[in-house]
């Protein structure tokens, strides 16, 4: 089991696709460990590292991780259904 020191090295030498598809391989997933905890806060922390615009997809109650999301610029924006159910075909 990783830990959190692991993930934000492993996050922190990704390029930004690589980065952003490691968030949208988490988005429907319901399972839930102190892994994986570790995981989403290590990615949640490299995108502020990168000062990300992160106001859509933060909110009260943390990340949400309903949508996938692309960057445009330094803003993470959420995916158009549309534009999500082609990147997985």
């Amino acid at each position: 089991m990783a830990t959190y020191e692991e993930y934000k090295e492993r996050f922190r030498v990704m390029d930004d696709e690589q980065l952003i598809d490691a968030f949208n391989r988490e988005v429907g997933n319901s399972g839930w460990t102190s892994s994986r905890a570790a995981y989403l806060a290590a990615l949640h922390d490299e995108f502020h590292n990168r000062n990300y615009d992160c106001s859509d997809i933060d909110g009260d109650s943390g990340t949400s991780l309903k949508n996938k999301i692309k960057l445009i610029g330094k803003k993470l924006v959420i995916e158009e259904k549309s534009e999500a159910q082609g990147r997985t075909k």
